[in-house]
């Protein structure tokens, strides 16, 4: 990388630079072994914006140009599989998620050019603001979060249970900081004279966590009561068989079966996958729907038992009734309705419990700022359910009957959501539970990271997690992260397990992304003032 910087025609230098960093972090989202490659990928950018700092000031195009070159080409290295689904969507996503990553780029090296000096814990505060903006505003692709990351390696990162994913963003980001200090110093021969400081930063920033990791992780579960429950991945074809082919009763009809050939007298629990009722289901009249007739009947055959599912599922509006903001006018009709991606969980004798996905994905659930993005509609993946926004529930919500299993119905994209999902267990879920579809990309990374995305929910909250897919991958995840069942890709599977319930509560699932507010304030302060820790540990 120092080689690079020395090419002399200036855009071949800052073009190397731009695909140097593309190719590092790219490579970090494949697996495990190349994932040490993070924690420099962000030094060439470094050396770029400091290379057309000094050669040309006042050329802030240029930093943008070559930044964000490097981001975009990271986001199609990292999540090329999108493609699979929709290419025009894949496109959008892809340059709308890079556009963010660019900004904190842009303001260091502004803050640069007007002090002279290099100010990491502004660059810190800047990358963390934007990382958090992914969570909350209607762009949401919080997909490549750096601290994302280690769910390939979660025996790392068990301080998530205080930091969330954010802290891991902030370790990555560090060492990075200081390997590029320490890079400059050898550049400038000041290393032997620097030692006692280049030990100090060794055991702070790559040793301590590592450390602080080993020290966390649990020994054993604690104790407490288990739930058996039974996990079906029916292996129905999103493209040719889920929406288009085989009848919503023939889908439910073979769950059931498999179901039953592997559930005992034990089972108090059926999980089935996202939108595993389908065909549009009317939440006005729920119970004598075809489908939760067949449930009904099944039940009356093993009593006792709970089936949580999701359905794809619609209310309509009484003529006077309030109207949500994503409500529709049914075709050549009076009628208003709202659509949702739903879940349920119904037991013949305690009834039925119902909870709308309020984490949409934007141009397929969700018309992300209309008046700005109408046109992303046209792009919109198509991922089998209706055209425009769907409804949500305004917050999470905790199925639970009789002071039995409280249970977190987590739908597919809100798994990537720390925080949210993390609301779940404020308000009582002993368990997590994703239900998806992951196979709209086909057998590429994006459902094995997904997957592996809930072994960080596990950790931040120390919960274990059920994971049922219709494709892709379903298993059962440990409170440490660990994968204690996984079915194959493109499998038709069923299979039992006894899961722990687990009341203790984490520090990230009281107080949540606490670590980005503080990293924000300092890097604010750090352009007013350098107290010691910005001295000591940031520049």
């Amino acid at each position: 990388m120092y080689l690079l910087s020395k090419v002399k025609h200036k855009h071949t230098s800052y073009f190397l630079l731009s695909m140097s960093s593309a190719l590092l972090l790219s490579l970090a989202w494949q697996n495990f072994y190349l994932l040490p490659t993070i924690f420099f990928g962000l030094i060439p950018l470094f050396m770029l914006e400091r290379k057309i700092r000094v050669e040309q000031p006042n050329a802030k195009l240029w930093v943008f140009v070559y930044t964000w070159l490097a981001l975009l080409v990271w986001n199609i290295g990292s999540v090329w599989w999108i493609w699979n689904a929709s290419p025009g969507g894949a496109v959008a996503a892809f340059f709308i998620n890079s556009l963010p990553m660019v900004l904190p780029f842009l303001l260091y090296h502004n803050r640069n050019v007007k002090t002279g000096t290099e100010n990491f814990w502004y660059f810190i505060g800047l990358w963390i603001a934007a990382e958090f903006l992914q969570f909350h505003w209607d762009l949401a692709f919080p997909w490549l979060i750096l601290g994302n990351v280690f769910s390939y390696a979660p025996i790392l990162v068990q301080w998530f249970e205080i930091t969330g994913v954010l802290g891991g963003t902030f370790w990555i980001l560090m060492l990075n900081v200081k390997l590029w200090q320490f890079i400059e110093a050898w550049q400038e021969k000041r290393l032997i004279e620097e030692r006692p400081k280049w030990m100090n930063a060794l055991f702070i920033w790559v040793l301590l966590p590592i450390f602080a990791s080993w020290y966390l992780m649990p020994e054993v579960n604690p104790k407490g009561p288990e739930v058996s429950v039974v996990v079906v991945q029916p292996n129905i074809d999103p493209y040719t068989e889920k929406f288009d082919g085989l009848s919503p009763e023939a889908q439910l009809r073979k769950m059931l079966l498999l179901a039953e050939a592997t559930m005992d007298s034990q089972t108090q629990y059926i999980i089935l996958p996202e939108t595993a009722l389908q065909g549009g289901l009317e939440e006005n009249n729920l119970l004598n729907e075809s489908l939760f007739q067949i449930l009904k009947g099944f039940i009356a055959v093993h009593p006792g038992v709970k089936v949580i599912g999701g359905m794809d599922s619609y209310k309509i509006y009484e003529p006077n009734e309030p109207k949500s903001i994503t409500a529709r006018k049914a075709r050549n009709s009076e009628v208003w309705y709202d659509s949702y991606n739903t879940a349920f969980c119904y037991n013949g004798l305690e009834g039925l419990q119902v909870y709308h996905k309020s984490k949409l994905v934007p141009g397929v659930e969700k018309m992300p700022y209309p008046q700005l993005f109408g046109f992303i509609e046209r792009y919109a993946i198509s991922l089998g359910g209706t055209s425009g926004s769907l409804g949500q529930d305004k917050e999470s919500k905790v199925f639970g009957f009789s002071n039995q299993l409280q249970l977190a119905p987590i739908i597919c994209y809100e798994s990537v959501f720390p925080s949210y999902t993390s609301s779940y267990v404020q308000k009582g879920a002993d368990v997590l539970c994703v239900i998806t579809n992951d196979g709209w990309w086909g057998n590429t990374p994006g459902f094995r990271q997904h997957f592996d995305f809930s072994r960080l929910r596990a950790i931040e909250n120390r919960r274990w997690v059920i994971r049922c897919a219709n494709t892709g991958v379903s298993g059962i995840i440990n409170f440490k992260g660990r994968v204690v069942t996984e079915t194959e890709w493109w499998k038709e599977a069923a299979f039992k397990a006894k899961v722990p319930l687990v009341q203790t509560e984490t520090y990230y699932a009281r107080h949540g992304d606490w670590i980005a507010w503080v990293l924000m304030v300092f890097g604010f302060l750090s352009t007013r003032f350098k107290p010691i820790v910005f001295t000591r540990f940031g520049t």
